[in-house]
């Protein structure tokens, strides 16, 4: 009763005055900085009385259920690493476009040190920074939120393989580690270089290597840059190769040593950032600051703090609370009505900010922040074959005519874009499809034939727009409006080659293979040099005895992947059974060249030797004595004995 009196005052206090509410020995008093403007967000100082010590609350509302808003994380002067005050970084957001509302400090950094954050940190829906500790709060792009335990995981291919020994994995997205063997990625949000140091970084555009090198290594914008400690990682690629990875979510198990829990999906969330420790979840108090491994004096002290949370009716609340202790921030919000909240940074680094004014400024400048905007006229969403996209610029109409971000839709579809600054073409690579097009201008060529828009291509906020409708005519598919939802629809005939992939490999699995046979073809008819079909299929014409098949899959995929010494072992002895004698031998002197410690190679090679279409025992007995040599297999040396006494009979 009490709480929805609390609720009730709020309301009414212009009409009421100042109302008293007393509930679980917490005495709140409101007093209205501002009543909701049009754009219903307001700010608010609350008076609490706990212990028979007088704290001022500083709060700022605004209503979720307002399309016009939108929660972001931003981090300091852009990148990760930096600091600025919460106006600095709030106001990096505002725009033509874009009202800057309000902003708090976001998640942890290290104040004193590299000014690293210390919570996971997501924009425009990829992450910028991991951390899979305490508390995350995520947000959708209708405003949605979740609070959950989130662990994030980076998995990676070279050449379309995710499978050994060309899959690859980092321990996180722009953290600067000091141990020896860290392996970290480092995208444009950390800056436009990386001290590599001693490690070896891999340099990517477009998703190809274009340069491996060590210590200042460049971070383009069109690409990333991975730095690698593991030199069993670092030695894999090569320039030229086609580079991607996959973002994979689980819950956090705090029981576990490497904390992944079950997997759960999370690219429907747009902007999230971590700190904690959870306070409040559905409506129930779940404050347990030990599990999340908040220990330290400044969790168990009374201190600054600052909050995000909401209330049933969807209204996101931020705020400071000054001297409480986390367990009475907890009560304190529980208290307000809230149904989901969690702690933030606190101590110096509480702030809160308000249309232009800062309500309560930080001690210090701080590395990241989460703002709530408003956009001037409402976002237009974007969904691509049932999946909705976030990129750094929305759709927009113009003239009638829906106009799509180009770079991300094409990289969202697994395939590749750029510029050519010497010609200014804008391009892209869509499977065997190559478009190339001109700022300003109504026609774009495809494949080399001029084609015309129904809307010249326009650069907006230094991203190109295409007409959506050229993409629906171009992959025979549709694209719609949901007026409902301000929301783009597009659907495609196209898909990722990793999906089409991962989809062949799971029926390999099951014993589907002509099912699978059929996906892998479908794979390599989007990405010709797709590595890890090629090898699949390799190695499936081998087992089934289609010699000429298995030659055609190992040459194609050696040629793309030349260091994959069994590959060639594989193909050596297909050339064998083809009677490529000559071959196979020129195969398996050159392994017996590159791993000369290898029994199995030279024992291959002596074969070839001793085949009767060559009858050369001198070579064949050389090879089999060096195989003896290079091995301690019992049943091997055995075996490589029985070939020796077969020349010798």
């Amino acid at each position: 009763m009490l709480l929805n009196l609390y609720l009730w005052v709020n309301k009414n206090l212009k009409k009421y005055g100042l109302i008293v509410l007393c509930l679980l020995g917490i005495l709140i008093t409101a007093f209205p900085c501002s009543a909701f403007s049009e754009d219903s967000s307001s700010a608010e100082t609350i008076t609490v009385q706990l212990n028979g010590i007088t704290r001022e609350i500083n709060l700022v509302r605004v209503d979720l259920k307002d399309p016009a808003y939108r929660i972001e994380a931003a981090v300091a002067k852009g990148q990760v690493g930096k600091v600025d005050s919460l106006p600095g970084i709030a106001m990096q957001l505002a725009d033509d476009e874009t009202e800057v509302i309000a902003a708090i400090n976001g998640t942890f950094f290290n104040a004193y040190s590299d000014l690293q954050p210390a919570g996971n940190i997501f924009i425009d829906g990829k992450p910028v920074y991991i951390s899979n500790s305490g508390t995350t709060i995520g947000f959708t792009a209708d405003n949605r939120i979740e609070l959950t335990y989130l662990h994030t995981s980076v998995k990676g291919s070279i050449n379309g393989n995710w499978e050994y020994p060309y899959n690859w994995e980092v321990w996180g997205i722009n953290q600067v580690y000091y141990r020896a063997d860290a392996n970290a990625l480092y995208t444009p949000h950390f800056g436009s270089q990386i001290n590599a140091g001693s490690k070896t970084a891999i340099v990517v555009r477009n998703n190809k290597v274009v340069d491996i090198r060590k210590g200042i290594s460049p971070i383009y914008s069109d690409g990333y840059t991975l730095v690698f400690g593991a030199q069993s990682y670092a030695s894999m690629f090569k320039i030229g190769d086609t580079v991607d990875y996959k973002i994979q979510y689980s819950n956090i198990d705090f029981s576990a040593k490497d904390k992944k829990g079950a997997p759960m999906e999370w690219t429907h969330i747009r902007t999230a950032i971590g700190a904690g420790p959870m306070l409040i979840k559905n409506g129930k108090l779940v404050l347990d600051a030990v599990k999340e491994g908040f220990t330290g004096e400044k969790f168990t002290s009374r201190s600054q703090r600052s909050f995000i949370g909401e209330t049933a009716d969807r209204i996101l609340v931020i705020g400071t609370v000054p001297d409480v202790t986390i367990s009475e921030l907890a009560a304190i919000l529980m208290n307000m009505n809230l149904v989901n909240a969690m702690n933030l940074d606190g101590g110096a680094s509480s702030g809160l900010f308000y249309k232009g004014e800062v309500i309560k400024n930080t001690g210090r400048n701080i590395s990241n922040a989460i703002v709530i905007t408003r956009k001037k006229t409402n976002p237009v969403r974007l969904v691509l074959n049932g999946k909705e996209l976030f990129f750094d610029t929305d759709a927009f109409v113009e003239n009638g005519i829906v106009m799509v971000p180009m770079r991300g839709i094409v990289e969202s579809m697994g395939a590749e874009a750029g510029w050519d600054p010497a010609t200014g073409t804008l391009w892209a690579c869509i499977g065997n499809t190559k478009i190339e097009m001109w700022n300003g201008n109504s026609f774009v060529k495809v494949n080399g034939t001029y084609q015309r828009l129904p809307s010249p291509v326009l650069v907006r906020y230094n991203r190109t727009h295409i007409p959506a409708e050229f993409l629906a005519e171009l992959f025979s598919g549709t694209v719609s409006f949901d007026s409902e939802k301000n929301m783009v629809v597009m659907n495609l005939d196209y898909t990722d080659p990793d999906d089409l992939y991962e989809d062949a490999v799971n029926a390999y699995a099951s014993g589907n293979i002509d099912k699978a046979v059929e996906l892998f073809q479908k794979v390599l008819d989007i990405m010709p040099k797709h590595a890890g079909t090629l090898l699949k299929l390799a190695r499936h014409y081998d087992k089934e005895g289609n010699n000429e098949k298995a030659c055609e899959y190992y040459e194609r995929f050696l040629a793309i992947q030349p260091e994959n010494y069994d590959a060639w072992n594989s193909l050596g002895w297909v050339y064998y059974k083809m009677n490529r004698l000559s071959d196979a031998k020129e195969v398996f002197a050159k392994l017996t060249n590159k791993v000369p410690n290898a029994a199995a190679y030279w024992i291959a090679l002596g074969d070839v030797y001793a085949h009767y279409q060559i009858q050369d025992d001198v070579n064949a007995r050389k090879c089999y004595e060096k195989a003896l040599q290079c091995s301690s297999d019992k049943n091997q040396i055995s075996t490589i004995q029985s070939r020796i006494n077969k020349l010798n009979n």
